[in-house]
């Protein structure tokens, strides 16, 4: 079975005389946690995660990083087809085109 590859939304509080570092820091210590950055725009952190299923990562973003002290909020993405990683286009094998009905 192939992991689960998915994209979490953080919205947190600053905290005081570090910003978002710490929260950053517990965040990224996780094996789940692929890679994980300081963002502009709606929310702050983009966190990269990868598991053995759906409900692994659901259960991750539910038990360990929604408990995180400074968590506001998280929204979760799941990747379900990769066209193109690391620079590279994945083969989609066959016609390309979809089918007109």
């Amino acid at each position: 079975m192939k992991d689960v590859h998915a994209v979490i939304e953080l919205k947190i509080t600053p905290q005081r005389d570090c910003g978002f570092g710490r929260i950053a820091e517990k965040v990224s210590k996780f094996e789940q946690v692929e890679a994980c950055f300081l963002m502009s725009g709606g929310y702050d952190l983009l966190v990269f995660v990868r598991g053995e299923s759906l409900q692994d990562v659901a259960q991750f973003v539910a038990n360990d990083i929604s408990t995180i002290d400074g968590v506001v909020s998280t929204a979760t993405h799941f990747m379900l087809q990769t066209y193109k990683a690391r620079g590279v286009a994945e083969s989609l094998g066959g016609d390309e085109r979809m089918a007109v009905s």
